[in-house]
């Protein structure tokens, strides 16, 4: 009667363990899909830039689509007086999963629409070689591996619109250590000078960046990588960095499935002695 017992409490627990892996294993899946679309991929190659109305936080994914990015679409700096200094990164979030390899010799294409007003030309304004026109760097986790100095904006709207070529520092993201991002960078200061005690006449400094998620297109914030296709990838990076671990593609929580049956094999073994 006791080894009765034991058997079928042995039996339970065995397809009590069995169910609960599935359940979890139904949550990790729910995570990996809402996540899978947000990473990048030969055929999903344009890191969409998101963030909130004040430029900070700011980060950027693989998804044309952002539930928590700003409203408005945009970030926004205002100053009334003095020295307004700009410097938005936006990285990858969530985290680059796997590596990736781009084409050697292609190019990066960033397009942003920036909107800005003040003096930012150094001799100009209250501008005393402290000013800096727009740069804008491209990340691999925290370092600047590329930067672009934008000399040709103007008061009001600027689509701009600049590449990368891609070499050897540039081909080969590492998931570990190169998570994307692309920093702004800029130095203005508020436009001084008689017409600015008019009533309506507006001097402020201003920087205006434009998100993705943009009815019109030209107002869309991207960054286009000529990702390798898998195949292609394979003979840079090897067969071992395009994917998860071998070990974890068996059914999940199935070591704490054999465990729990060894314990029980081993516990009627006692009581059979």
């Amino acid at each position: 009667m006791g080894e009765m017992r034991v058997a079928t409490g042995l039996l339970m627990s065995i397809l009590f363990l069995m169910a609960v892996p599935a359940s979890i294993a139904d949550v990790g899946d729910t995570t990996i899909m809402q996540q899978t679309g947000e990473q990048p991929s030969h055929e999903n190659n344009t890191f969409y830039l998101w963030g909130q109305s004040s430029g900070t936080p700011c980060w950027g994914h693989f998804n044309n689509s952002d539930d928590g990015s700003a409203n408005d679409g945009y970030a926004e700096k205002t100053q009334a007086n003095g020295k307004m200094e700009i410097e938005w990164t936006c990285r990858m979030d969530p985290q680059l999963a796997e590596d990736f390899a781009l084409q050697n010799e292609a190019e990066i294409q960033v397009h942003l629409m920036i909107d800005v007003s003040g003096d930012w030309e150094n001799g100009q304004g209250s501008c005393q070689n402290d000013c800096e026109n727009l740069n804008i760097s491209l990340m691999k986790g925290g370092l600047e591996v590329a930067k672009y100095e934008y000399t040709a904006m103007s008061q009001g709207e600027n689509e701009v619109a600049i590449t990368f070529p891609v070499n050897e520092t540039l081909q080969l993201w590492d998931d570990a250590t190169d998570n994307p991002g692309i920093r702004v960078r800029m130095v203005l200061y508020a436009t001084t000078g008689i017409f600015c005690a008019i009533p309506g006449v507006n001097c402020d400094a201003e920087f205006r960046m434009y998100f993705s998620g943009q009815e019109e297109a030209q107002y869309n914030g991207t960054v286009t990588f000529p990702i390798l296709n898998e195949s292609a990838s394979e003979e840079i990076l090897g067969p071992g960095d395009m994917g998860g671990d071998e070990e974890d593609e068996g059914m999940p929580g199935f070591g704490i499935f054999a465990a729990a049956a060894a314990i029980g094999i081993a516990a009627l073994s006692r009581r059979d002695d």
